[in-house]
């Protein structure tokens, strides 16, 4: 299984992703573990959830992804 964090300010897009990555994922098991609407939000749940990938929007308001990356 494949623990992934979406990452973006936007509900809507975070949404859209998981309904992607939950259902057409080719065979493997994708399970959506944690979501953030901010880079800041991000760094927190991260250290704490340990996801295996993160999809990351790199243009948000305040930290943005770049930033939250490093």
């Amino acid at each position: 299984m494949i623990r992934v964090m979406l990452v973006d300010d936007h509900a809507l897009v975070r949404m859209g992703f998981r309904m992607l990555l939950t259902t057409a994922n080719g065979g493997e098991t994708v399970d959506v573990v944690a979501e953030a609407g901010s880079g800041e939000e991000a760094c927190r749940e991260c250290a704490r959830i340990k996801p295996d990938v993160i999809v990351m929007d790199l243009s948000m308001p305040g930290m943005g992804g770049l930033e939250a990356v490093r």
